[in-house]
């Protein structure tokens, strides 16, 4: 697990200041934490890069324009539905020695044997949400798939990180391969024409 070091300055709260930081390409942004009062800030957008253009989670190492430095995670980040640029993001701090909730995401590695038979690859989830101390987060949750044949699934049971414990049922399906669209298909249309042939052999 990676750190990422992130300049931030204290604002002024309110709408039009906001608007008016984003048109010099600021974000705004909320830092908050259980016991202290929320502190509002802004960064520049090139800033966020590291942590909105990446697949991996990381702990955010704030340090802000008047020298204090906060240890928190990225907890939200709002986009314009038109731009696509960052509008607005939210990070909650953390303590080294009490237990987070965070979401990480999951991530496929290796060439399951069932694609060899031409098997298809499922990934229903795509982020889980686990429970850590800090320093335990892990940047994405690893998912084996190279010993998966067809019909077989890699659920949440599976899955052993140390130090971290996944708040999902042991049952939740990550990845599975599953028979071609075009085996199944053919299955079920020799079915069909066997069942009729009996019945008119009957009749």
């Amino acid at each position: 697990m990676s750190d990422v070091q992130l300049q931030a300055q204290r604002r002024t709260p309110g709408r039009s200041i906001a608007r008016a930081m984003r048109r010099e390409r600021m974000v705004p942004g909320i830092f908050y934490f259980h016991g202290e009062e929320p502190i509002a800030i802004a960064t520049h957008e090139l800033s966020l890069r590291p942590l909105i253009y990446t697949t991996e989670s990381h702990i955010v190492r704030l340090t802000l324009d008047d020298g204090i430095e906060k240890t928190c995670i990225l907890k939200d980040i709002v986009f314009d539905p038109i731009t696509d640029r960052p509008t607005h993001f939210d990070l909650q701090g953390v303590a080294t020695d009490e237990q987070m909730r965070v979401e990480v995401p999951v991530t496929v590695v290796g060439r399951a044997a069932g694609q060899i038979n031409g098997g298809v690859i499922d990934v229903p989830v795509h982020r889980l949400e686990i429970s850590c101390l800090p320093q335990y987060l892990p940047e994405h949750i690893e998912v084996d798939i190279t010993a998966l044949e067809v019909g077989q699934s890699i659920h949440v049971s599976d899955i052993n990180i140390p130090n971290v414990r996944i708040l999902a049922p042991d049952d939740l399906t990550l990845v599975s391969v599953i028979p071609p669209r075009g085996e199944e298909a053919g299955a079920s249309g020799i079915t069909e024409p066997e069942v009729i042939a009996r019945k008119k052999d009957e009749a």
